[in-house]
């Protein structure tokens, strides 16, 4: 299977290089880290054990990479308008997509150009930042659940191939017949430590819990997102709050990825992770004023 990689960061970087280790033909493209790579390679240092990939398939642009069999979209989803020009050169009649992206609404946006049964999510569960273009820290976790965009026995088989696939690469899987169920469950994390550390400013999860009050704020977030869920016919895992909390305060000095997006001044995810999923939460008639809070509190922190 010849894979893309479309928006390699450091998550795709680090999936990317786990895929093409275990012996996967795999193409990164990348942009602020192209000469670095083609120079140096890919780097990567992970508690899972290291990597070095001396010479890695980079393309600046999709045009370049040409058809592939499978793209993982790893881009955030702030460049989502890009898609409808970014795809085209990577598909053939059956390529598959994966979107490894954060929150909702980006599986829809990718249908605009692929048959939404050959769409798939995957929620990746880990830590992993890009300190220097080409070097990765993976710094914890690496779990990913994958589920087909259209529920279906055929999309969960599929969706199961793929689990496989990671699995092969020494990443810890599982397969779900149903999308949203995982996103709500990524979510409970997501929306609460990824909002709580940028609206504080960009701040480290370290320092996050060496507030109490921010602490117990995030649990009572993280019990909304979870309500939610519940209502919109998601129930989640009775233990995922505390299951959740203990494995945050374990991630020390790792800065989420929108607090990063903030303190470089970068586009921030806020639709994805905090505008749809709210809106969802207000129809379904769930009551969240934590989370509300905290979405004024985010565009606060951004309008500055």
């Amino acid at each position: 299977m010849k894979i893309a990689i479309l928006g390699a960061g450091a998550l795709g970087c680090y999936y990317g290089a786990r895929l093409a280790e275990s012996g996967q033909d795999v193409s990164f493209i990348v942009r602020s880290a192209y000469e670095p790579v083609t120079q140096n390679g890919l780097h990567v240092e992970s508690v899972h054990g290291d990597i070095h990939l001396p010479a890695p398939q980079v393309y600046r642009t999709p045009e370049e990479c040409g058809p592939v069999d499978l793209v993982i979209v790893c881009w955030k989803s702030t460049c989502n308008a890009a898609l409808d020009t970014a795809l085209p050169p990577l598909l053939k009649e059956n390529t598959e997509l994966i979107t490894f992206q954060n929150g909702m609404g980006n599986a829809e946006a990718i249908s605009r150009s692929v048959a939404a049964e050959r769409i798939y999510i995957g929620l990746c569960f880990v830590c992993c930042m890009m300190d220097t273009p080409g070097e990765i820290r993976h710094l914890e976790g690496g779990d990913i659940r994958f589920a087909p965009f259209v529920s279906s026995e055929a999309g969960l088989n599929r969706a199961q191939a793929f689990a496989d696939m990671f699995a092969a690469a020494k990443i810890r899987t599982q397969a779900f017949r149903e999308a949203e169920s995982i996103q709500w469950c990524k979510l409970t994390w997501n929306i609460p430590f990824n909002g709580l550390c940028l609206a504080l400013g960009g701040i480290s999860v370290r320092q996050l819990f060496t507030m109490p009050e921010q602490v117990q704020r995030a649990r009572a977030i993280m019990e909304e997102v979870c309500r939610t869920a519940e209502n919109r016919g998601y129930p989640l895992p009775l233990d995922i709050v505390r299951d959740q909390m203990e494995r945050t305060a374990g991630m020390g000095d790792f800065i989420p990825s929108s607090a990063v997006d903030y303190l470089r001044r970068r586009p921030v995810e806020y639709d994805a992770i905090w505008g749809a999923t709210l809106q969802r939460a207000l129809d379904s008639g769930t009551a969240v004023p934590h989370w509300q809070k905290l979405a004024e509190d985010i565009r606060m922190r951004l309008s500055e």
